[in-house]
């Protein structure tokens, strides 16, 4: 009850006092140690909300060594809000930040709880235990690791606990950490697996309505991570990139946004190189005064009072479709070499699986589908970051046992991403959401029960049979053309009048009356479609996940052809439950449709120009512009 209410408390102090009954957004800058950030904030209006990194005696009246009695009231007459991150205030100080800031002040950032999700067997947290398979590695980190701060609240009195506990993780699955007991979720925008900004947006905005949590945010790790693909400080690319960054946060209905680092003083300058000649790949120091941090508090100034001058509409972004994070699943947002499954390095010492593979290879291309970030968007330099979303916008949703066929029932489309431990229980909910008139897309090895990161050689009997009028066979391999039946799809008919021969593994299946055989191989069913009550199953029977990289020496358009047939699945069923379709230059451009009808419309391209057709209307967008279409 308690982190309800302070969920409760975080929504109203986002709103706007008074008529404007739009939501207000909060933008905000981190100092560090005695910042002169903070006398900015208040005194220039540079945004509205001052994070205090560690030394939250800072933010205290009478031992604060960075604002005076005047100053502290001058903060609390403008409503800029205060946190901390890294705060470690024992009870005293944060019954004294309540007590100052009233509902200004929201809680701690807790910081980097969860990166050893992504970081190598050196650095990873030694807290973390070895696990014997997934559901005792996901258990654990959600049960233990992530409820330890929880239970450290619940310790205090009352008046001495946190608002909200916030926490930020460069990989985007905030469902674990909200499961876990983190009131507020900030992704680390920018940064590892959170580099693709629609899609963390996406997973954090789908985390917190399936648990029906008024708000997401996102920390900004901008300075540091754009030193790789190494954007020099000294070119207009940089703080564009920042730019068209919080624009994308705020189409897809991000409520706070703060930048970390960059504001104060450079921290990454060693990793940086200064400007765009490139001759250099590293940068002097710079100190709040330096050229690189001035341009930081005016690209945060700014983008404070682009907010200002374009109240967003009422509401959260309109999502008809989902892509779900399985049961399990741990894809921490990209693939490298160094990681490790949910953190298990001594499982992947001795087995390969628990590297990254067919199971987050297949994630990594749905991802750049749905979230693509052009490469060229920030020319000549590299784009990691900015994305548009081609096929509108998409929640990011994870699914176990306690999921429910009303949390999914919001969604007309759900397609599972990657890896799934599929259970009785979690094929019951699909079943009913199907029955309510959802569409449910999956392949064979999203049906296997396994949670020991087999995903290749598992048996018949390791699957549960979820799907109505489908019992899945042990597969033959087969070698054929692909052949999409007359009744199949416009969209499927189109991408595949034939197709090169394809070696690959599929399952035998036995169907009953009604099931729909949309595309075979060899003769053998290879896509079809079981109708449920109102919905229906779309199952590839294919026995590998689409992205494995099985015989792609031997057989070169195997890994091909799946993963393009999955795509060309997906993609046509989250389009056929679209009220319009957005043409042209789309991977350049995140859109997104408000309640009220509004549509919002901004160019990722932070160099030229990109034209889009919106419902047979031709709309051209300049760099880094959002435009706004009413109905």
């Amino acid at each position: 009850m308690r982190y309800r209410m302070a969920i409760f408390a975080l929504a109203t102090s986002l709103a706007v006092r008074g008529a404007v009954a739009a939501p207000e957004i909060l933008v905000g800058v981190t100092g560090y140690g005695e910042s002169p950030e903070f006398g900015e904030v208040v005194t220039n209006g540079e945004c509205n909300l001052f994070v205090q990194w560690s030394r939250s005696e800072n933010l205290i009246p009478g031992e604060s060594r960075l604002m005076d009695a005047a100053l502290f009231e001058k903060a609390k007459a403008n409503h800029v809000r205060v946190m901390t991150i890294y705060g470690n205030q024992d009870g005293r100080k944060t019954k004294a930040l309540k007590a100052a800031w009233g509902d200004l002040y929201l809680g701690n950032n807790i910081g980097e709880y969860a990166g050893f999700l992504y970081q190598d067997e050196k650095s990873y947290s030694k807290n973390w235990p070895q696990c014997r398979d997934l559901k005792d590695a996901r258990d654990w980190l959600v049960g233990t690791m992530l409820a330890a701060p929880r239970k450290s609240q619940l310790a205090r009195p009352e008046d001495e606990r946190e608002p909200c506990v916030f926490s930020t993780s460069g990989s985007p699955l905030a469902c674990y950490e909200l499961d876990g007991g983190i009131d507020v979720i900030c992704n680390e925008m920018y940064a590892v697996g959170c580099g693709d900004l629609a899609y963390a947006t996406a997973e954090a905005r789908g985390a917190a309505r399936r648990r029906g949590r008024p708000t997401w945010t996102a920390w900004l790790a901008h300075e540091w991570q754009t030193c790789w693909p190494r954007v020099p400080y000294g070119v207009a690319q940089k703080q564009d990139s920042l730019e068209v960054g919080l624009k994308e946060m705020w189409v897809m209905g991000t409520s706070m946004m703060v930048l970390e680092s960059g504001s104060q003083s450079t921290q990454a300058q060693d990793y940086t190189p200064p400007d765009g000649s490139m001759a250099e790949f590293k940068s002097p120091k710079q100190g709040y005064d330096g050229e690189v941090p001035r341009a930081y508090r005016k690209t945060m100034r700014d983008f404070y009072r682009w907010t200002k001058e374009h109240p967003r509409a009422e509401g959260s972004p309109v999502v008809d479709a989902a892509l779900l994070i399985g049961n399990c699943d741990g894809y921490v947002g990209m693939t490298h070499d160094i990681f490790a499954v949910f953190g298990q390095h001594h499982l992947a010492a001795t087995n390969a699986n628990w590297k990254c593979a067919a199971p987050e290879y297949t994630w990594e291309d749905v991802m750049e589908t749905f979230f693509p970030r052009p490469a060229d968007a920030l020319r000549p330099f590299a784009n990691g970051w900015l994305g548009g979303t081609p096929h509108g916008q998409l929640d990011v949703v994870n699914v176990d046992d306690a999921t429910t066929a009303e949390q999914l029932s919001r969604y007309k489309v759900v397609a599972f991403g990657g890896w799934n431990t599929m259970t009785p229980k979690i094929a019951a909910v699909l079943r009913e959401y199907a029955g309510r008139g959802g569409q449910v897309a999956l392949c064979v090895p999203q049906l296997s029960s396994r949670v020991d990161r087999e995903f290749a050689n598992y048996a018949v009997t390791d699957l549960v049979q979820a799907v109505p009028g489908v019992a899945v066979c042990p597969p033959t391999l087969v070698e054929d053309i692909l052949m999409v039946a007359e009744g199949a799809p416009e969209f499927l008919k189109r991408a595949y009048p034939a197709y090169l021969s394809a070696k690959l593994r599929v399952a035998d299946a036995a169907l009953s009356d009604g099931v729909e055989v949309v595309a075979s191989m060899g003769k053998k069913p290879y896509l079809v479609k079981a109708p449920f009550g109102k919905g229906a199953f779309w199952l590839c029977l294919a026995w590998d996940y689409p992205a494995a990289r099985r015989e792609v020496e031997e057989f070169p358009s195997y890994r091909r052809f799946r993963m393009d047939f999955w795509r060309t699945l997906l993609t046509g069923l989250v389009d056929s439950v679209r009220p319009f379709r957005v043409t042209g230059d789309v991977d350049y451009v995140n859109w997104a449709v408000y309640p009220d009808g509004t549509i919002y419309l901004l160019n990722v391209d932070c160099v030229g120009p990109r034209s889009i057709c919106v419902n047979g209307n031709e709309v051209t967008l300049s760099p880094k512009e959002m435009k706004e279409v009413r109905p």
